[in-house]
């Protein structure tokens, strides 16, 4: 909600979730439980006004079916997932660091059915999400996690781009960017731009 509040959005939030550990677990529920969970939240926010929906959260938009998401609501959904879907077939080979193994393997889905022949380098780490959440210095979570090492090793593995595949990773992505030497990819600002789009679309 920061986030986008900060560039200009009105911005209502319903966490499906209470924590991080929470939201791994309910991951590992019945696909069709989850939707029906994320499509409750759909409606209330229709009710309230909303233009727009964000499901800001990686794991979540691999764990449901966001196609049933969207054929059953005239709103516009927009999710991580979207960005990694307009690249996907750029790079032959891609980095992944995501907040559970869970959301590694539905983006490397992804990425696989844009692009066959890719080939995903991934990692799943909550412990790095548990400590933004906390608020530790950006800083420290990058030296804590060994991130620099990993990006590094990443790009050496061949990785074009590495993608920070959770939305937690925000909160160092610039501190990680200038002490990294390979692309980094967190999709938060390409979102912002696909919003703007819907925004300039439905006023015309």
């Amino acid at each position: 909600m920061d986030y986008f509040s900060k560039k200009g959005l009105f911005v209502i939030g319903y966490p499906i979730s209470k924590n991080p550990q929470e939201q791994t677990k309910l991951q590992a529920l019945n696909r069709k439980q989850l939707t029906q969970l994320v499509q409750t939240a759909v409606n209330n926010l229709k009710q309230r006004g909303v233009k727009a929906i964000i499901i800001y959260c990686n794991s979540l938009s691999g764990a449901v079916d966001l196609e049933y998401l969207r054929e059953n609501n005239t709103i516009s959904i927009i999710t991580p997932l979207d960005v990694y879907t307009r690249i996907a077939s750029s790079y032959n080979v891609l980095g992944l660091i995501a907040a559970n193994c869970q959301s590694t393997a539905n983006i490397e889905k992804l990425i696989l059915t844009k692009n066959p022949g890719a080939i995903v380098i991934g990692q799943g780490n909550l412990r790095i999400v548990n400590d933004v959440e906390q608020g530790l210095d950006p800083c420290k979570i990058i030296e804590n996690h060994g991130l620099i090492a990993h990006c590094n090793n990443l790009i050496n593995s061949g990785s074009e781009i590495i993608l920070l595949g959770c939305t937690h990773f925000t909160y160092f992505y610039k501190e990680l960017r200038l002490k990294t030497k390979g692309k980094l990819l967190e999709p938060s600002n390409e979102m912002f731009h696909m919003l703007s789009n819907i925004f300039i679309l439905k006023a015309k």
